[in-house]
């Protein structure tokens, strides 16, 4: 991440190029951020998963046999983490939020 205080080196604004490339580079770091995410989910549950089939139950989960599987929380709260994070990058990569929110800026000039 970028800290420098003057974004700008040269002291000029950068042309519509330079920020359509930031925009876009920002956009690809956002999607490679949530394909990380998916690789470590896929990875860490394929083990948790793989460990409660093939391996004895650890001594926590004795008493609880008769309920869900112990890896099922884990995949299903990272899953939904997992979906919103999805989502979030889904929206951000659609433009229907800047689409949204330049419509309604429209909209509301023309009522004054």
């Amino acid at each position: 991440m970028r800290t420098d205080p003057n974004p700008f080196p040269s002291g000029d604004p950068p042309g519509p190029e330079a920020l359509a490339y930031l925009r876009a580079s920002r956009l690809v770091r956002m999607l490679r951020g949530w394909y990380i995410h998916l690789m470590v989910y896929l990875a860490v549950n394929a083990f948790l998963w793989l460990r409660y089939f093939f391996l004895p139950a650890p001594n926590w989960t004795r008493h609880h046999l008769d309920s869900w599987p112990w890896p099922m929380g884990t995949a299903l709260a990272w899953g939904l983490a997992l979906g919103l994070h999805g989502l979030v990058v889904w929206i951000r990569l659609s433009g229907r939020g800047r689409d949204w929110e330049e419509r309604k800026i429209r909209e509301f000039m023309g009522r004054d």
